[in-house]
């Protein structure tokens, strides 16, 4: 901390009409005011060291980078400058004053915001949908006010703030509002430095130690990682704190900003995409089922040299590939051919022959609709299925040779890697959700490929247009499979990838999102991977624009690769099956330590509290009990498990918590979302029992009375649905044997 700046910085106001009493008096201020700042820098090192060490041993001994001095007026108010921009920090007389005027300012038109939830059809038979969509009929029966503000409700249960400064606003944000959970977020490692010689952090820290609420300080992190280490936050603390949020931006400068642009790309992920219980089951049974029946997975060895930069078509259903047909009949021998899901109907009826399938789904009926249709049951022969873990055994009899990967956000192949070692040798596959070109991707980045090109991967579809699917996908055209509605609500207009606008959903919006930030993270570590998206649908950060008539010329210099020999390769080399005793499973996966957990979790919901502040303590204290269980090798696979459907119902506790200004009428829709939690928390022991045999839809054996399990607490427990069927009408395909085309 530099103290040059108090007398050369009072003299030069001496030309602004200071007496020589007033410079003298103001020298006097300055040296109290820097004793000041050296004994809070003190007393705030001590309650970090307390608190947060690892933010004390940073700042113990930290040098800035940009040279700065604290400089006050006759008030003894400091303040931040920066000589060599000659400029203070808060360009204002009163640097506290000013901060607190700006909090009252933000907080007089701050809105209760909060994640809403829809209705949502269950076509399996899942007690999560079941428990959700009562809680969602009890908040949307609830008098919600809209124009609800912050300081109404004098709590909240989470804040994301961008920028320390010197820490003023925090002091006056608290004074208002109770926060449980804030989120501070400072690009500046210098300002959060200077914020402990200016501000009582000691007092804060102490008051929130004590009143046990949380405070997480992500300090100077690369964007690249920011959304990761935020994301980290809320799994530790409770997802469900994210579906509720306000966001104050404390300074605006290049750093803030992005920021803000990073968090704004990527919040929505952390409790959009929870997962549930059932699903969990389901894929574990299947993960079960697939290992017994010495199905390959893909080795993490690295891809042979010869391999790794062979051009890759990543090919998706979308409505552009119809205008690269053309180009991939003539270069098919010419790169390895990935189908993604329904892609493979429309490269069969082109010409094209895929040399990788990629199945996206744990459902029962992929196969049956996307693959048994073709009448040239031959074509799938030499075809290898990508797909994860998760994959049902009815998608995989179509196929001789597979190359399965490690869900990564799934806790199956962990947990059992946890106990056995050498599954660690698995490769794992990240973000292949929400849509099947994600799992293409993603299938061909963890394979080891760095030379991709996409293909009718639109997430979308252009503005004026009216085609969903390739014209060549008989499924959508001859057989009666709708494209409109649910998913294919189109109800956002994004960028396009070649300019103009799209139309995009829910799903294709997050597919884009994963697809950009999945590449962005593995360039980090592997600067030859390179996307190219020649799909004339939505643009993706990180993919390069290209059509593929610019591709000609490179491609027209390329030798065909030899598939049979790189086929043989995939199949002796590149994967290998599992060699795990099938009684380990029902050791592993065991029901009275789940059904311990479940009661564990139930007793902590006992005595529910009568005011919001404690009751989102409730919930944390729950979260961060099955956060604690997701640490240790032994629990790891139970909290798992059940974080999705908790963390689900708890942000619509929190709804019902924050839907007026009426504490009481809110803590009564609280607690009776609430039980729905302790009926989900009683029933989920039974269905974990069936472990190891809950494949999906076989399930349905567990259900004899034809409901979905028991009553709740409000309502009896929905029928088990009907087959869900995917085609609607018959089809005499003229299309009765493949014929590969290049023209």
């Amino acid at each position: 901390m530099d103290q040059d700046y108090s007398n050369n910085g009072i003299n030069s106001l001496n030309n602004n009409g200071l007496s020589k009493n007033n410079i003298e008096e103001l020298k006097e201020i300055q040296i109290h005011m820097y004793q000041f700042l050296e004994d809070r820098f003190c007393n705030n090192l001590e309650a970090f060291k307390q608190y947060y060490p690892e933010i004390a041993k940073k700042y113990e001994s930290y040098n800035p980078v940009r040279h700065f001095e604290f400089f006050c007026t006759q008030n003894g108010v400091p303040n931040l400058f920066f000589p060599e921009e000659n400029e203070f920090f808060y360009k204002t007389e009163d640097p506290i004053q000013y901060c607190q005027d700006e909090m009252d300012k933000f907080l007089t038109t701050a809105k209760v915001q909060q994640t809403k939830y829809q209705n949502e059809y269950d076509p399996f038979g899942q007690i999560h949908f079941k428990y959700s969509n009562h809680a969602v009929a009890i908040e949307n029966s609830l008098p919600r006010n809209k124009e609800l503000l912050i300081k109404d409700v004098k709590s909240f249960p989470n804040c994301l703030m961008i920028g320390v400064g010197l820490g003023y606003h925090l002091a006056r944000l608290y004074e208002q509002v109770e926060i449980e959970n804030l989120v501070l977020v400072e690009p500046d490692p210098d300002l959060f430095y200077a914020s402990m010689f200016a501000f009582d952090w000691s007092n804060l820290l102490d008051y929130l130690h004590e009143s046990d609420h949380l405070i997480h300080f992500i300090i100077g992190s690369n964007l690249d990682q920011l959304f990761l280490e935020i994301e980290s936050v809320y799994k530790k603390s409770g997802l469900f704190l994210s579906g509720s949020w306000f966001t104050y931006i404390h300074y605006i400068n290049d750093k803030t900003r992005q920021t803000w642009d990073e968090i704004k790309k990527h919040f929505d992920q952390i409790h959009e995409a929870l997962g549930f219980f059932d699903d969990h089951l389901f894929a574990t049974s299947q993960g079960i089922d697939l290992i017994n029946n010495k199905h390959k997975f893909v080795l993490n060895k690295p891809l042979k040299k010869e391999y790794k930069d062979l051009p890759v078509f990543v090919i998706g259903a979308g409505p552009s590939l119809d205008h690269d047909i053309p180009f991939l009949r003539k270069y098919q021998d010419k790169a390895i051919v990935v189908a993604c899901g329904t892609a493979i109907d429309s490269l069969y009826h082109a010409g094209i022959k895929p040399d990788f399938y990629v199945n996206l789904e744990r459902t029962f009926n992929i196969g049956e609709s996307t693959l048994e249709i073709l009448p040239d049951q031959k074509f799938l022969e030499d075809i290898i299925i990508f797909a994860s873990d998760t994959c049902h055994r009815n998608t995989l009899k179509y196929f001789k040779n597979t190359a399965i990967f490690a869900k990564n956000d799934e806790p199956f192949f962990p947990y059992l890697t946890a106990y056995y070692p050498e599954l660690e040798n698995i490769q794992e596959i990240k973000l292949s959700n929400p849509v099947v070109g994600n799992a293409g991707l993603a299938s061909a980045v963890y394979f080891g490929f760095e030379n991709i090109y996409l293909f009718g991967i639109d997430n979308g579809k252009k503005i004026g247009s009216t085609q969903m699917h390739s014209a060549y996908t008989s499924l959508y055209s001859n057989r009666g499979v709708v494209d409109s509605g649910g998913s294919y609500q189109m109800e956002k207009v994004l960028h396009g990838n070649f300019g103009g606008q799209c139309e995009s959903s829910f799903f294709f919006a997050m597919s884009g999102h994963n697809i950009s930030f999945l590449l962005q993270m593995e360039q980090l570590n592997n600067k030859n991977l390179t996307c190219y998206n020649c799909s004339d649908g939505i643009f993706m950060e990180n993919t390069i624009p290209t059509h593929s008539e610019a591709l000609v010329k490179k491609f027209e210099s390329l030798r065909d690769i030899d598939k049979k020999k790189f086929s043989e390769y995939v199949i002796g080399e590149k994967t290998a099956a599992l060699t795990i005793p099938s009684h380990a499973f029902k050791d592993l996966f065991d029901s009275r330590k789940f059904k311990e957990i479940c009661l564990k979790a139930l007793h902590l919901l006992d005595n529910l509290p009568d005011n919001r502040v404690d009751y989102l303590k409730v919930m944390v204290k729950v979260s961060e009990y099955i956060s604690d269980l997701m640490t240790y090798r032994e629990s790891f696979y139970y909290g798992s498990i059940l974080n999705g459907s908790i963390q689900n119902l708890f942000i619509l506790v929190s709804r019902a918590l924050y839907h007026s200004d009426d504490e009481s009428k809110c803590v009564e829709s609280a607690n009776r979302i609430m039980n729905l939690v302790k009926d989900f928390l009683n029933e989920a022991p039974e269905l974990f029992s069936y472990l190891p045999d809950y494949v999906m839809w076989d399930h349905k054996k567990y259900f004899e009375n034809g409901l979905v399990g028991k009553d709740t607490s409000y309502g009896k427990a929905p029928a088990f649905p009907n087959r869900f069927e995917i085609i609607r009408k018959q089809f005499d395909d003229p299309c009765k044997v493949f014929v590969k085309k290049y023209e």
